[in-house]
């Protein structure tokens, strides 16, 4: 059996939701209910980019790309395909182009992870808490209508925080012949999905659309098991049963207000995980103003911590892969710094921008 359906995250999630089924079976269902639409959205989208990268598309654009055009890249990926996606396909792609521009990877390293957490507000796509919080809005557009202030000023901070820590001047390319091109239907393909992100259409219907035209577009071949995350997936949904089973037993969050909301989503998932932080903490929150802080919190906030966010966690795989050490005093220290400016910046504009 392939090493990436054994790893021990699917018995550990397997455990955790026998475990929640039989203390509360309700709830269960109702976590399945919610979360496995987004897990298939993310499985699907995981096949779409893996096998785009696979036929060369990552790699032919970045080529072409300096340092700002790689961070606006890094921030359009974030935004459309979410942040996992942006942690497992441009990770490498910054390794490369570091290395391609005579720059510290580090920089660009740092660059990807954090626009992947901060940048992950605007679209309910951009993150797995904002799928799990669409619930709570008449519908996506009411999403965007609320959440694009905030995010677009967490977009800017990243960006400036980016540029800061990799202030390395890039010089000229060492090897100036960029990689073929993909096939043309590659290309079209993640442009259709993006476009189709934003339409009534369900996201996971989207992604699973999207994949299976990815591949018949580059053939059956190149499918295989590590196209899925699946010790990411297994892990998000164990730490979610984990969260729900003990809430159901009794051991709630109580917090009220906006700036609360937002602190105590930062400092959960820092301590947790960003998922069952927001399960935990979603009970408490009242209206859409402190739900938004509340994924302020979760996702903005997960920058300090190596576990609070999956996507830090698959870029740190993608490094490890790439011969690079990963930068964790850096980016603990930085987080330190960052996060808070990034969730009370991030909170102050969602005051000023709501109704």
């Amino acid at each position: 059996m392939h090493k990436y359906l054994i790893s021990p995250a699917i018995p550990a999630a397997l455990t955790a939701v026998a475990f929640l089924t039989a203390v509360d079976t309700a709830a269960a269902a109702t976590l399945l209910g919610r979360l496995l639409p987004v897990l298939t959205f993310a499985a699907g989208m995981s096949v779409v980019v893996n096998l785009a990268a696979g036929a060369g598309l990552f790699g032919w654009v970045a080529a072409r790309l300096n340092r700002a055009g790689f961070l606006f890249l890094c921030a359009i990926s974030t935004v459309f395909l979410s942040l996992d996606t942006t942690a497992i396909m441009l990770t490498p792609l910054a390794v490369h182009l570091a290395r391609r521009r005579g720059a510290p990877v580090a920089g660009l390293a740092l660059a990807v992870v954090w626009i992947a957490n901060l940048a992950s507000l605007p679209l309910p796509v951009s993150n797995l808490t904002n799928l799990l919080a669409l619930d709570s809005f008449p519908d996506s557009r009411a999403y965007i209508r609320a959440a694009l202030p905030p995010g677009l000023a967490l977009i800017t901070l990243a960006l400036i925080a980016s540029l800061l820590v990799d202030a390395h001047r890039l010089r000229p390319a060492t090897s100036p012949t960029p990689p073929p091109a993909p096939p043309p239907a590659v290309p079209a393909i993640v442009g259709i999905t993006m476009v189709a992100l934003l339409s009534p259409v369900p996201y996971w219907a989207t992604s699973t659309a999207a994949a299976v035209a990815m591949a018949v577009a580059v053939g059956r071949a190149s499918l295989t098991p590590a196209l899925i995350p699946w010790s990411a997936l297994s892990l998000t949904l164990a730490l979610s049963a984990s969260a729900t089973a003990a809430l159901s037993l009794g051991a709630g969050v109580e917090v009220s207000g906006v700036w609360s909301v937002a602190a105590a989503g930062a400092l959960g998932a820092n301590v947790v995980n960003n998922i069952p932080a927001f399960f935990v903490l979603e009970p408490a929150v009242s209206g859409p103003v402190e739900l938004l802080a509340l994924l302020i919190g979760v996702n903005a906030g997960a920058v300090v911590t190596p576990w609070a966010s999956l996507a830090t966690l698959l870029w740190a795989d993608q490094l490890r892969r790439a011969g690079e050490p990963v930068p964790w005093r850096t980016y603990v220290a930085c987080g330190l710094v960052l996060a808070p400016v990034a969730v009370l910046g991030a909170t102050g504009v969602l005051l000023v921008s709501s109704p």
